[in-house]
Parts: structure tokens; sequence; C-alpha cells
């Protein structure tokens, strides 16, 4: 699967974008896991894929600052596989689906197979214990500051309760 991303990726749209085998961004293209601005824990398994993608350090600085990656950093650490311009977007990512899809597809498929092997575990296991997580954050006074600050278009105030 290639994902083209012209514009935010942003938590749960990182989520989405971290799903894809490949992605193919412009410029524009923006990455954040922001959950920690709210007060809250990452989802969408992000806590596993995003490692995977661009390695542990890069990841726990993304998911502990809530930095937003644009698309050339981006593809300097490897979020993105591509970088094109925006009008280009979508025939670049089909153009890279095509070129994979022009191999033999048993060939495809086993590949594929050896490569995400193991992956929905981990995913699932990812998943169970994130959740855990955001329901002990959602009862918290900074998960309140945190999505009030987001809507009011102000820093959040965090207390620590």
């Amino acid at each position: 699967m290639v994902a083209a991303i012209g514009g935010a990726a942003v938590g749960a749209g990182l989520g989405l974008a971290l799903s894809a085998d490949f992605r193919v961004a412009s410029p524009a293209a923006r990455f954040s896991a922001n959950f920690v601005a709210l007060g809250f824990h990452p989802g969408f398994a992000i806590s596993h894929t995003l490692p995977r993608v661009i390695g542990a350090q890069r990841a726990a600085w993304m998911m502990l600052s809530a930095e937003r990656v644009k698309g050339a950093q981006a593809l300097d650490w490897g979020l993105v596989d591509r970088l094109v311009e925006a009008d280009d977007l979508d025939t670049a990512a089909q153009a890279m689906a095509q070129e994979m899809a022009a191999n033999g597809p048993l060939a495809l498929v086993a590949v594929r197979g050896t490569m995400v092997r193991g992956l929905a575990d981990a995913v699932a296991a990812a998943l169970d214990h994130e959740l855990a997580e955001q329901a002990i954050l959602r009862e918290t006074a900074d998960y309140a500051e945190g999505v009030a600050a987001v809507f009011e278009r102000r820093p959040a105030r965090f207390t620590g309760r």
C-alpha cells in the first residue's frame, strides 16, 4: 500500500500514514505525534510502528516533544520514501505502486508476508497497551487542560494531575 500525503498527518493521521508500506509526500506535508501536547498517550499503534519506520531515537523525540516534522525532514528521517511537488503527488504514488505491481504477484505476496511477519501481533499488543494508558490519562486534569488548550488555541498549562 502506498500513501500519498499532501498535508497534515497529525495524531490519528500519522497512524494512518504509518499503516501504509510506503509514503509519498509533498513538501507541504507535516507529521506529528502530538498526543503529549494533549496530555495523552499515543494510539493507533504509533508507539510500535513509528520506531519501526524511523528508529527508536527519532520516534521517541517525535512522541515526547510533539514536534511537527515537515516534508524534507521526513524524507531525511525515512518517514516518507519520496518527496514530490503537490501537483505530482497522486501520479508519483500510483507510479510507485505500479512499479511494484509489475513484478510477480506470488513473489510480492510472499516477500511482503515475510517482511511483516509478526507485525499484526505486535500491533495488537501495542494497541492494547496504548488503550490502557489512554483510559488512565483520559481521567486526568492534564488531559482536560490539553484538549481545552487546543480548542482555545493557547499553550497548555499542565499541572501533573
